[in-house]
This record gives structure tokens, C-alpha cells and sequence, in this order.
């Protein structure tokens, strides 16, 4: 997806002068052509990430629509503090991009780790935030910015995430998507986890479960009439690439609480635990029971204990 962002910046950039691209000493390479084409428009502030945010704030009070693009702990967690008081404190048009969300950087151990971020971008008033499924939704969601008002977070991971759009997709704020429907569970995804959603969804078919699949794209604001309209159906599970408290899963239990839901619910993702392994992204993912085969499994054993028995 990060591709895909670095193209959807330069084509925006040559229709909209008011766009700036800060960085943080990253994405020199990936983000060459915007260099090279607005170098005037292009800054690399160096390893300061809180200094940036700052600067973003100045340029987006003179009217400006600035992205700042750096690795995810580092644009969130370390500038907590400048994004909720210059940034949403002042409802301010600044676009804040974690790169190599989750644990796309498995190899760089928990400090790159980013699997609380959505929970406390999310808590800040004023603020959006958005985790794209697949570089096609990530391109749309990049030129939907543009027409945004106030704060907004882009989660995106690294490289080499599957094709899940069609390219005349229709992306909106706040507007979950249905990938494709069922009457038995409802499994409702976002991020690189909605592809994860669908491998279920194809394996339940084989055992005569009908799914849903939702891909919740938009985690503020949380897309309720989606929530509602699946609400009948008897089992609804979440999973994402973050910790199960403050993401996706707190959201959607938020909404179905509130409105009375009765049939069974789970959230899989990280527990209450640092991310403490070191691989790739499948190792990590069956460290933590994240794998498709660990998720299926408990979904076949919940269901058949609560919602239907052979």
C-alpha cells in the first residue's frame, strides 16, 4: 500500500497546489518523484517527528493541506501530545500517515510495532481515522482527503498486500463496505485483515456456514448503520492487526451494546500483551494466533458450541 500512497500523492500534487508532503528522514526512495517534481513542496524535517507535526499544524492554519508520512509509532504514539493539542485541538486539515502499521515491521521487534495506534488516534475529538484494505482502496481514499475537513490518520502497512477492489471502486468516509453477504456470521474486518476475513469466509462455505464479510475501512467514524443491518445475524466476529482493546473490536462491541445485541460476539486480535516475537508477518501472525487456520478453528469451535450444533 505504500505504493500505492506515493502514487496518489504525485498525481494529487500536480491538480492541488495546496498539498505538502512532510517526512521524518523516511521514504527517500519511495517518495522521490514527489521530491523531484515539488521540491518546494517537500520537506524532510529529519528524526523529529513532534517538530513535524508542528510544522504541518503552521502550513494547514495558512490554508495548506499538509500529509506527514513516517513509520507508525513514531507519527503517533511519540507526537501524541503535538496531534491532540495543535492538531485536533484546532480541528486542523493535517493528514497523518503511519507507515508499516501492525507488525509489518516483524523483524524490527515491539518498538516498530504499532498495535495500539487506532485506539488512541481514535480517542482524540475531531479525528479520523481510516484503515485502507488494498492499494485500490488506498488510492481512492487518497484522493477523498482532499475534499476532508479536520484531522485525519491513514494506517497503512508495508508492501505486497492482495488485490480485493475492483479499480471503479466507490471509497467514502465513514461508509463500510460490504465484500459479500451471508445469513450464519458476520465477520467484519479492516486493513490488511479483511483479505484474512475473506480466506475464512471461502473456508466456512466448505462447511455449509454462510458468511458476510465487512471491510471497515473507516474505524472513526464507525459506519453504525452497517453494524445495525448485520445485527440479526447470530455470530459477529472482528478481526484486526491491533489490539483487541481500543480498535476495531471495541468499536463494533460499542455500537452492538448500545443497541441491544443478543447473539454471540469475538474479537481476535492482540491480546493485552506486548507484540514481543521477531519474524515475519505469517511467523508472528501463528505466534499470536492471528493465522487464518488459528481464526477458523475458533470461529468452527464458537459457533458450533453457541450458535448451531451438528
Amino acid at each position: 500500500m505504500r505504493d500505492s500512497f506515493a502514487k496518489a500523492i504525485l498525481d494529487l500534487g500536480k491538480i492541488d497546489k495546496r498539498l505538502f508532503l512532510l517526512v521524518s528522514d523516511i521514504g527517500t526512495y519511495l517518495l522521490r518523484d514527489f521530491r523531484k517534481k515539488f521540491p518546494e513542496r517537500f520537506v524532510n524535517v529529519g528524526i523529529a517527528e513532534a517538530n513535524m507535526i508542528g510544522i504541518a499544524s503552521g502550513l494547514a492554519i495558512e490554508g495548506k493541506i499538509p500529509f506527514v508520512y513516517t513509520i507508525t509509532p513514531f507519527v503517533t504514539a511519540r507526537c501524541f501530545d503535538q496531534i491532540r493539542v495543535d492538531v485536533c485541538y484546532q480541528n486542523l486539515n493535517v493528514r497523518i500517515v503511519g507507515v508499516g502499521s501492525g507488525i509489518s515491521y516483524g523483524t524490527s521487534g515491539p518498538t516498530h510495532h504499532s498495535i495500539t495506534d487506532m485506539a488512541i488516534m481514535r480517542a482524540l475529538p475531531n479525528m479520523t481515522v481510516v484503515s485502507p484494505s488494498d492499494p485500490i482502496e488506498t488510492e481512492k481514499m487518497i484522493e477523498a482527503t482532499m475534499e476532508h475537513i479536520g484531522p485525519l490518520y491513514i494506517r497503512l502497512p508495508l508492501a505486497g498486500d492482495p488485490i480485493i477492489h475492483q479499480k471503479n471502486y466507490s471509497f467514502s468516509f465513514g461508509k463500510a463496505n460490504f465484500i459479500r453477504e451471508g445469513c450464519d456470521l458476520a465477520i467484519i474486518g479492516t486493513g490488511v485483515m479483511v483479505y484474512r476475513a475473506l480466506e475464512i469466509a471461502k473456508e466456512l462455505d466448505k462447511r455449509g456456514i454462510s458468511s458476510t464479510v465487512l471491510n471497515m475501512h473507516t474505524i472513526k467514524p464507525m459506519d453504525k448503520s452497517a453494524i445495525l443491518k448485520i445485527s440479526k445475524i447470530p455470530m459477529i466476529v472482528t478481526i484486526e492487526e491491533h489490539s483487541v482493546i481500543g480498535g476495531l473490536g471495541s468499536a463494533v462491541a460499542e455500537v452492538l451494546i448500545e443497541n441491544s445485541f443478543g447473539g454471540q460476539f469475538r474479537r481476535f486480535g492482540f491480546q493485552d500483551e506486548f507484540c514481543l516475537g521477531y519474524g515475519s508477518r505469517n511467523d508472528l501472525y501463528k505466534k499470536y494466533n492471528l493465522d487464518a487456520d488459528s481464526i477458523l478453528n475458533a470461529i468452527l469451535h464458537d459457533f458450533k458450541k453457541n450458535v448451531r450444533r451438528y
